[in-house]
């Protein structure tokens, strides 16, 4: 099997083990494809297009490494012979790190939620860059915590300084659409995890998880999402004012519970 119809198969395989009734319409659909085609894409019939890979890639939960795999493979079953030729994702593997650039390292710490955590740790008294500390306080493992602060360090989002680990003026860049969007995926879907396993086993003292249903005029929602984020950022700037002694994490989703007329 060519190693992207692998990728795509995988992906069906995991979407389905999360949900026993999630089917091949249902990930035709989050693709934004015919079920048709892709029931031909899967089983091997039906040829992969390049403009049909650069639309469905996006919606894969693939590293950039893997990116690069998928149309290498894409590449070498419709025997293009010289790679360069491809524009777009294909080039990830010779990407590195410089500006607004995303590397397979910068990917790793917008898709991974406890490198943004750690980051904000370093405001805290109590912070240490201890691995064992980290990992205790934040619930991963340690060679995740080491990991993590190695990469920081090298994507220059944290500094040694005076003997310790400080965060830099460096800001995360999500302008490459192509990379961010499965990586911001993953990111939110870790977080909404994070938020069920907080609603079961935090004090509601220490947590607020509240959901308003409502018939709204859609043409507002770009207005609504602006207003979103200027309400974020306001209670960013006032929660983050004072002493800071332990990192939270803010979530707020507002999304359509009935069904789109095709």
């Amino acid at each position: 099997m060519e190693l992207y119809r692998h990728y795509l198969n995988d992906e069906l395989a995991k979407r389905c083990e999360k949900n026993s009734a999630y089917s091949l319409r249902a990930f035709a659909k989050a693709l934004e494809i015919d079920a048709g085609t892709l029931s031909k894409l899967l089983n091997g019939t039906q040829p992969l297009s390049f403009k049909m890979a650069e639309k469905i890639l996006p919606k894969l939960e693939l590293t950039p490494a893997q990116q690069t795999q998928f149309f290498q493979s894409l590449a070498q079953t419709q025997g293009v012979r010289k790679l360069q030729r491809i524009q777009g994702p294909l080039k990830l593997s010779e990407r590195q790190y410089k500006g607004d650039d995303l590397s397979i390292e910068y990917y790793r710490v917008i898709a991974d939620w406890y490198h943004i955590a750690l980051m904000e740790m370093t405001y805290l008294k109590n912070f240490r860059p201890d691995p064992r500390y980290l990992a205790q306080e934040l619930g991963i493992g340690i060679t995740e915590a080491k990991l993590a602060i190695e990469r920081l360090i090298g994507l220059g989002l944290l500094e040694k300084k005076n003997g310790k680990i400080v965060k830099t003026n460096e800001k995360l860049s999500t302008t490459d659409r192509h990379l961010t969007t499965p990586a911001l995926r993953k990111n939110q879907k870790q977080f909404l995890e994070k938020a069920i396993h907080s609603l079961e086993n935090d004090p509601l003292e220490e947590r607020s998880h509240t959901n308003m249903t409502m018939a709204i005029n859609s043409s507002k929602i770009e207005t609504a999402k602006k207003m979103i984020r200027e309400f974020q950022m306001a209670l960013c700037n006032y929660l983050e004012s004072g002493n800071r002694d332990r990192v939270f994490n803010l979530s707020i989703a507002l999304y359509p519970v009935q069904k789109k007329k095709e």
